[in-house]
């Protein structure tokens, strides 16, 4: 149970206030928390009920937080979480899955999801810290967005012209924790879904976003419970007759030689890293092979490569809600020339004067939402600050 919450929801109930650092303005919860399926429900139910929620945060032994519009807001008023009440937490969100729950413990952490009632999904992280059970939950959005509602409509285009209308490449979306990857690669599959008969694999870890088949046929496939990893299940895409692969991320040597494969052989294959620009997700991905390879790998990702989307979120200018900013390249000839040059340095300033190709620099993203007054300068003074941008 969460430690000293009971006797204070008996004697008349909690006041979920926003200067107790809540996420419900003046609710009041009047049933007692005694059974822990309804502090679960509650937990889950603060958080679907605040679109400013992205993350919820609780572990043994300390509060429950949840991330409002970036930040971690912790709620203490419901005093610290006891290791009881999050191994039930944890059987409850595996679904009392006894195999999947001695998984856990035997591995320690673990990334699956969670269906709420209400039909909200989250991706889940379980894992130990100090010999305690923390999960963090990421909220995701219910349905796909499009395109234009993530960014100007002109670099939406852009996209759609130059990457989405491709048959064969790689195109990554790089960027921190948080910062929508997930959410523009949605909308991006998405809009493939609606306007391309093809047939879409995506392989993820868990599985974030449901798609329902419209003009592609999609094969969606879970690590665990459909494959054992990525690089097995893109080696199997080879022989399942796939247009489009979705590989949620590269992490390794033989997951970035199976995407560049893939794309090479005539498919259109959509993958993540956590790097910050194009240029670095480039140097991150040459540096996942061994330096003798390098060399003959640049000049297959300087021909397979169809571009590099690069995004942050943050505050908008009444910190009401988040923004996002992005990087735009696109694989023309002067990037694949720098590429096979190694002088991946020289891309920050191709895209920084190649608008007209359809490119765009964050500085440029940033600035266009700086003269419209949507971001305030403090939110972004680290972009303007560093003159180099590095992982």
């Amino acid at each position: 149970m969460l430690e000293d919450t009971t006797q204070a929801m008996q004697s008349g109930g909690a006041s979920f206030t926003e200067n107790q650092g809540s996420v419900l303005s003046h609710q009041q919860v009047t049933t007692p928390i005694q059974d822990v399926r309804v502090d679960i429900t509650t937990i889950i139910e603060m958080a679907n009920q605040n679109e400013k929620v992205s993350d919820i945060h609780i572990s043994a032994g300390d509060y429950l937080s949840f991330r409002i519009t970036g930040d971690i807001v912790k709620q203490t008023q419901y005093g610290k979480i006891s290791s009881e009440f999050m191994e039930l937490f944890l059987k409850h969100l595996m679904q009392s899955d006894t195999d999947r729950i001695a998984k856990f413990w035997s591995q320690k952490d673990m990334d699956f999801a969670y269906l709420s009632k209400d039909g909200t999904t989250y991706r889940v992280n379980a894992f130990m810290k100090l010999g305690k059970v923390a999960v963090v939950m990421r909220k995701i959005n219910a349905t796909a967005r499009s395109i234009e509602s993530l960014m100007y409509e002109d670099i939406a285009g852009s996209i759609k012209k130059h990457i989405l209308s491709r048959k064969t490449g790689l195109f990554l979306v790089c960027g921190p924790t948080g910062s929508g990857k997930s959410t523009s690669l949605v909308a991006m599959l998405q809009y493939l879904n609606q306007t391309t008969n093809a047939h879409m694999i995506t392989i993820e870890d868990p599985i974030e976003f449901i798609f329902k088949a419209e003009k592609c046929l999609i094969s969606q496939r879970e690590l665990g419970g459909d494959t054992w990893s990525f690089i097995n299940a893109l080696r199997s895409a080879m022989r399942e007759d796939p247009n489009i692969v979705f590989v949620g991320e590269i992490r390794d040597t033989d997951t970035a030689e199976a995407a560049l494969n893939l794309a090479e052989t005539g498919h259109m294959v959509f993958s993540t890293l956590h790097t910050s620009s194009a240029a670095s997700t480039i140097n991150r991905y040459l540096s996942l092979f061994p330096p003798e390879i390098q060399s003959n790998v640049s000049d297959r990702l300087s021909d397979s490569l169809a571009g590099v989307l690069s995004q942050y979120l943050v505050k908008s200018k009444d910190e009401a809600s988040r923004i996002g900013l992005y990087e735009l390249m696109i694989n023309n000839t002067a990037v694949r020339n720098n590429i096979k040059k190694g002088d991946i340095k020289g891309i920050d300033n191709i895209i920084e004067t190649s608008s007209s190709h359809g490119m765009i620099s964050m500085k440029s993203y940033a600035q266009r939402l700086l003269s419209q007054g949507l971001i305030s300068e403090e939110s972004v003074q680290w972009l303007f600050l560093n003159t180099q941008q590095t992982d």
